[in-house]
């Protein structure tokens, strides 16, 4: 119920908006004709009513035009108060008394040319404002009745000079024009609401079709939002699954699969690849003296360190406890272990600790290139081997082990 009042008040403000714009126009372009027929009177009838008729009527069509562009001009804050019509339905019977009080204000007394102006201008008038104000048409109506009226009763009192049969045939054609004037009002009346109701069904559907539009606009927001939060946290759940929380590097699940990929393109296309298992030396009892925070902190420098030191092409990854595995792509048996001793002399110099300088960190290295017929089991066994053999030895160096010095299958195994 509410929607349709709402409705209703809406289509009355646009029909008045649409009513004052015509009333500006046909107003300004009624100046001019009231001026004209003001000068054919001059020197035919006396001055003074001839001024009070024109200015009376200048000034009634100003008030109609001041009255049309102040609602115009308005701030639209909700709908139009009716007073406005009350307003425009009042100038407009001034208008039409206006027009037919020229006949008696400006009265020849006689049938001349003027009378005839007269009669032309007043059916002018009348078909003339039809355009404008049948949009409302008890406003027109408000207009035509004035104007018969004072025809009629001009007709019966001021014609002296006319016949009875001319008097009564003058009423029955303005009796007749009337008539038909409201026919047409009533066809134009309908043709200008019908066409202000397709204007409302349009706005109408412009502002559900924007409401979609905006709808599937913060849909489609809402998606993308989704999508981001979505490869966000992909990201975050790939992340996790293949890398060590601790130090960021890779885990042993994604070190083996790199290690599988890269013998697979050396089985292919004979491209070299070398793993280093690498341990930091006396870790234990780093940890054991100096706190549990201390060991992570070391395992986090030294994962920093190794991934910063080699190639963007290589693997590093934390294999378990201070155990870490790299993977060297492209590289032999020669180059694999000159990369260790480089990297185990800069550990030998480094201090991974800045609040613990006196810390001295060494590393253990174990080498092992690829051959044919490796596995990753396999060549990480020998890795593995070489890393214990480096071990034995005293460790803080590097072992390189061939395949010819390979473990057997129930010997050492990948820890």
């Amino acid at each position: 119920m509410n929607e349709k009042l709402a409705e209703a008040a809406r289509y009355d403000t646009l029909q008045l908006e649409g009513l004052f714009q015509r009333t500006r126009t046909s107003s300004v372009l009624a100046l001019l004709p009231i001026v004209l027929i003001a000068a054919l009177h001059y020197g035919h009838v006396a001055t003074a009513p001839m001024l009070m008729w024109s200015v009376a009527m200048l000034g009634v069509y100003g008030m109609r035009i001041l009255i049309a562009h102040t609602f115009i001009s308005r701030q639209r804050q909700g709908d139009a108060s009716p007073l406005w019509l009350d307003i425009e339905t009042m100038t407009t019977a001034a208008a039409g008394g206006g027009w037919g009080a020229m006949l008696f204000l400006l009265n020849t007394g006689q049938l001349d040319m003027l009378f005839t102006v007269k009669l032309a201008f007043l059916a002018a008038a009348c078909a003339f404002t039809m355009n404008s104000m049948a949009a409302v048409r008890f406003v027109y109506l408000a207009f035509l009745l004035p104007v018969f009226t004072i025809v009629t009763g001009y007709a019966l009192m001021e014609t002296p000079y006319l016949t009875a049969a001319e008097r009564y045939g003058l009423i029955a054609s303005a009796s007749l024009f009337f008539v038909l004037l409201l026919i047409m009002s009533a066809s134009v009346s309908r043709l200008m609401n019908e066409a202000l109701a397709q204007r409302l069904a349009f706005s109408d559907l412009a502002a559900q079709l924007e409401i979609s539009l905006d709808a599937e606009r913060k849909g489609r927001e809402q998606l993308e939002q989704q999508a981001r939060q979505m490869e966000a946290t992909h990201l975050q759940l790939h992340v996790f699954a293949t890398h060590d929380p601790l130090t960021r590097v890779f885990n042993r699940h994604r070190i083996s699969e790199a290690l599988v990929r890269e013998l697979h393109l050396r089985r292919r296309y004979q491209i070299q690849v070398s793993v280093l298992v690498v341990e930091i030396d006396g870790f234990a009892d780093i940890s054991e003296g100096r706190g549990q925070a201390c060991g992570d902190q070391l395992l986090i420098a030294f994962a920093t360190f190794l991934a910063a030191d080699l190639r963007e092409i290589d693997y590093v990854g934390r294999w378990g406890g201070e155990k870490f595995c790299c993977v060297l792509p492209r590289t032999d048996g020669r180059e694999s272990l000159e990369c260790a001793e480089r990297l185990r002399r800069r550990i030998e110099d480094r201090r991974f600790i800045e609040s613990d300088p006196e810390l001295a960190v060494t590393a253990s290295f174990g080498v092992s290139p690829a051959v044919d017929g490796d596995d990753p089991e396999r060549l990480l066994a020998r890795a593995d081997a070489a890393l214990y053999s480096a071990r034995r030895e005293g460790r803080n160096c590097s072992r390189v082990l061939s395949a010819e010095e390979s473990p057997e299958a129930d010997g050492t195994s990948v820890v």
